[in-house]
């Protein structure tokens, strides 16, 4: 088992503190918390900063729960594209994540309780995206931009249940976070064309 770990991680540049990538968690999905404990490689992960997990079929919430809270110096974390992630876990994943910075959930089975979770326990976590989450409401939106002291930006993309006019409104009471939406991200775009002088063409045809 660990010599497939050696295998699939791959060490980052630097010192023994830089971070690096597992490729595979597959391997170990299936590993319960008490086994957990036993396995060398759990040794190494505590020195994780960066862990991608998007679309792994096998994985659970207690896994996710359990390499959070032994994983201390993890600062950012991709669940996107698991659909079994739920508000619980993500709850843990706040409380937990004492240097997570970054969280990305997009198409995860959360709702506003997770939103109101990540804003009520987190002191680090800046950066959000629950983009083509259902379940996601102006709700959670409006209470995580209220409560949150860290937070910088919010991925709302396709989540129908928030309101653009909601939006617009955080956007005007919260002008630290970037708020994250289709329309949102238009404007922004012709923002920044109009700061480097690009004008649009006026003319009509003859």
């Amino acid at each position: 088992m660990h010599r497939n770990w050696e295998k699939e991680c791959v060490w980052g540049e630097g010192d023994l503190k830089s971070h690096y990538i597992c490729r595979s968690l597959q391997l170990n999905t299936t590993v319960d918390n008490t086994l957990c404990g036993k396995l060398p490689v759990i040794q190494v992960l505590r020195n994780l900063s960066s862990l991608d997990l998007r679309h792994i079929t096998e994985l659970d919430n207690e896994t996710v729960m359990e390499i959070v809270k032994r994983c201390k110096n993890l600062n950012s974390l991709n669940l996107c594209l698991n659909w079994i992630i739920n508000d619980r876990c993500v709850e843990v994943i706040a409380k937990e994540g004492r240097n997570l910075k970054e969280l990305y959930l997009v198409s995860c089975k959360i709702t506003d309780y997770a939103l109101i979770a990540i804003g009520r326990y987190s002191m680090t976590i800046e950066t959000v995206d629950v983009g083509w989450c259902k379940e996601i409401t102006d709700h959670g939106a409006t209470q995580i931009a209220q409560s949150s002291k860290s937070l910088r930006y919010l991925g709302l993309m396709r989540c129908d249940q928030v309101n653009e006019a909601t939006v617009e409104q955080l956007v005007q009471q919260y002008p630290h976070i970037t708020f994250s939406t289709v329309l949102q991200d238009c404007k922004r775009t012709l923002e920044r064309a109009y700061q480097m002088g690009w004008t649009p063409n006026m003319s009509t045809a003859s």
